[in-house]
């Protein structure tokens, strides 16, 4: 019997910038998605993130290495007082999808939006990676909305 190990989630740190990027970057090259892939941008965004109260990075370790990501922000609507989360992206490389590091992420998101007074909590996925309503939809979430994308 293999032995697993642990996956602790914490928010991420400066210490963690190269870990994130590169795992922002496997997200992007898998996600398939229309805009091309800026790592520099990248680099700043994750750092400038950290002092953001309402921006948070949260990251799956096992051992010493970061294995997932789950990048996450809260506002308000314009429409609307009430605060809502948005994830912004959630990632877990491939050799490490079938341990818990995705739930817990996720279950830790929750956490940390309840945490910041949000009312309602949003998941996203990207049809080109997996399809994820089912699990979505057993976890407590409704279908919320679509989005489509043109280029120019």
């Amino acid at each position: 019997m293999q032995k697993t190990t642990p996956t602790n989630i914490r928010k991420a740190v400066e210490e963690d910038v190269l870990d994130c990027l590169i795992l922002f970057k496997q997200f992007h090259k898998e996600s398939k998605l229309p805009y091309s892939w800026d790592a520099k941008k990248t680099q700043e965004a994750i750092i400038s993130s950290f002092p953001i109260d309402n921006y948070e990075i949260l990251v799956a370790e096992q051992g010493e290495e970061i294995v997932g990501l789950l990048a996450c922000m809260y506002s308000q609507p314009l429409f609307s007082s009430e605060s809502i989360s948005t994830e912004i992206a959630w990632y877990v490389n491939k050799d490490h999808r079938n341990s818990t590091a995705g739930f817990r992420l996720m279950k830790a998101y929750e956490e940390w939006a309840v945490g910041k007074g949000v009312k309602y909590v949003g998941m996203t996925y990207l049809e080109n990676i997996t399809d994820l309503s089912e699990i979505y939809e057993k976890k407590g979430y409704l279908k919320a909305e679509t989005q489509y994308m043109k280029e120019f």
